[in-house]
């Protein structure tokens, strides 16, 4: 029994004495249960209990448009957005925020939506009082131009905009119910105990004055969305991060074998090797990244997928990855020099990469993270990188789109790059 105890007492002092191992075992699986807890608490919940905003351009102002807005704010799932700096929004510059990815989701309200309405609930309002024998309320024939417009997000994700479209199509059906309801009511008929007859007559008049989603109009070669479009530049990204892996192997071999000590000693020989190693490893993410590129555009068709589109603006894509590869070359290098083992290094930066993912919208978007998470996201890389990519090939961006993105990236992989090598030259000077 001594022994055993004597064991165990020395096993504690050796976990002691490895914080890097303690914090493996105890505080990053923490870390990582809160985050994933966070991220994915969205997709476990209703829609119905999200909020969201709701950009609305009303160039009706009819009564169909005030239903609508109260329901959509009677909701509670809904913000409306109808004007910007005071001035009523437009359906030009509804698509313009939509576009610059400063919101998700708006609807236009056409001109003459109201009568439309009320003319299709005359129809079906006539329709049933004749059978009963009385009287009619003016109509003419129904118009199929006077549905709801709406538009997304280019970036958007599928299942968002399904979900969405469903929760409007719900309002604009329930406005366009209580508009036949008061129809009736003028005529004196009773609104309810309608056959399956009447239900589909119903169906069939307002057919065309219901929700319909259209593609944003102003820019060439608007990709409608997949899952191809979405995965492919989100996964390949994941995979570009995963650089860590043999730059940790490397930086640390080299330094337990002595070559990076050898090294130190010439005279500013040190930095340029560095940047050499930066270079080439930055390059590799590229040829990584450049290669998922050409599966998704050649490959994926032929097991029936759609291929990937590269947006109108693809020569973007060239310094986007690079920057993306430099700052996930930067972060190798940066955990290499806090660990002394590779041991150590390699499950902190592997659990790391999965936390910036997960906080960056690679498994979920972040629309649909609570605003804690959406505000702690811009401190994930891959969440600028990936918001670069789509940029480029969901939004159509040109380099001008993206420059704030490849700052952030430039910037973090400067940091990350610097930090190293201070890391690195005080560990070499104290032998």
């Amino acid at each position: 029994m001594k022994k055993i105890y004597a064991t165990i007492i020395k096993e504690w002092i050796l976990l002691k004495r490895d914080m890097a191992g303690f914090m493996l075992l105890f505080i990053m699986p923490a870390i990582l249960i809160i985050v994933m807890a966070l991220v994915q608490d969205a997709p476990f919940k209703d829609y119905q209990e999200m909020h969201f905003d709701l950009l609305m351009a009303d160039n009706d102002h009819g009564s169909l448009s005030k239903e609508i807005q109260t329901g959509l704010r009677e909701s509670k799932n809904f913000t409306i957005i109808d004007s910007i700096n005071g001035k009523p929004l437009t359906a030009e510059k509804l698509q313009q925020l939509l576009k610059d990815g400063e919101y998700r989701v708006g609807i236009v309200i056409p001109k003459g939506a109201t009568a439309e309405v009320v003319n299709a609930a005359n129809i079906v309002a006539n329709s049933l009082a004749k059978k009963i024998g009385i009287g009619s309320l003016p109509s003419r024939e129904v118009r199929d131009n006077a549905y709801i417009r709406m538009y997304f997000d280019p970036a958007t994700k599928p299942t968002f905009r399904a979900s969405i479209s469903n929760a409007l199509d719900k309002f604009i059906t329930f406005s366009c119910s209580n508009m036949l309801v008061s129809r009736l009511a003028k005529l004196g008929a009773p609104a309810t105990d309608t056959t399956a007859e009447e239900q589909q007559d119903f169906k069939k008049v307002f057919k065309g004055i219901g929700i319909k989603e259209e593609a944003l109009a102003g820019k060439e070669y608007l990709q409608s969305i997949n899952s191809v479009q979405h995965n492919v530049p989100a996964w390949a990204i994941f995979g570009m991060f995963f650089i860590v892996i043999p730059i940790v192997s490397h930086v640390i071999r080299e330094r337990e074998e002595g070559s990076s000590l050898r090294i130190q000693i010439i005279p500013r020989a040190h930095r340029f090797v560095t940047a050499g190693k930066i270079l080439f490893n930055t390059l590799l993410c590229s040829l990584q990244f450049a290669c998922m590129l050409c599966i998704g555009v050649w490959a994926l068709p032929y097991l029936d997928l759609p291929a990937l589109s590269l947006g109108a603006h693809p020569w973007v894509l060239i310094p986007v990855t690079l920057f993306i590869g430099f700052a996930a070359t930067s972060f190798g290098y940066f955990a290499a020099a806090i660990f002394k083992t590779v041991n150590q290094a390699l499950p902190f930066a592997s659990i790391i990469i999965v936390i910036f993912s997960a906080m960056g919208g690679i498994w979920v978007p972040i629309e649909l993270m609570p605003g804690m998470m959406q505000k702690v996201a811009l401190i994930s890389p891959l969440h600028w990188s990936l918001d670069a990519i789509n940029q480029v090939i969901l939004r159509n961006g040109n380099i001008g789109d993206v420059a704030l993105h490849l700052g952030v990236l430039w910037g973090f992989g400067t940091v990350l790059w610097f930090a190293s090598m201070y890391i690195n030259g005080r560990r070499d000077h104290s032998f």
